[in-house]
């Protein structure tokens, strides 16, 4: 009785070509899962920076607010931005002060560090009166550094 051999291997080249390709399904799920872990962390991470920038230049507002000068000198400004870090970039006067300030805050990313970069207009009411205030926004661009 003649027995019949197998002219391939134990496994067939069709099954091991599925084998292979199921354990690069499986990497390349992986990549991307991760992928998209650190987009969302580095998202997070630039988002509470840029609230921070912000936080700090409402607590600049605040703080000239807490003076109680009605007409704070820019060398007042300076001084009130350096302890809530910012930094003055412009001055107006007329007919409310208008300050711009200019504030940075780090975060991380999976390259390094990398830092939000922004200004804001803080515009004040009333200084020196017991209904001061003062309004921040964002801008787009920030103006030139004061020399």
């Amino acid at each position: 009785m003649a027995t019949r051999r197998s002219d391939q291997g134990p496994w067939a080249p069709a099954v091991l070509s599925a084998v292979l390709a199921l354990a690069m399904a499986g990497v390349l799920v992986t990549i991307e899962v991760g992928r998209r872990r650190v987009a969302t962390k580095s998202r997070a991470s630039e988002a509470a920076a840029e609230a921070t920038v912000t936080r700090n230049a409402g607590a600049f507002g605040d703080a000239v607010v807490a003076t109680d000068d009605p007409t704070p000198t820019d060398e007042r400004l300076a001084v009130v931005a350096e302890g809530t870090q910012v930094e003055v970039r412009e001055v107006r006067r007329a007919p409310d002060l208008v300050v711009t300030v200019y504030g940075s805050a780090p975060y991380g990313t999976m390259f390094g560090r990398v830092s939000v970069d922004a200004c804001h207009r803080v515009t004040f009411h009333d200084l020196g009166a017991a209904r001061a205030g003062a309004d921040v926004e964002r801008l787009e661009a920030c103006p030139p550094p004061v020399s």
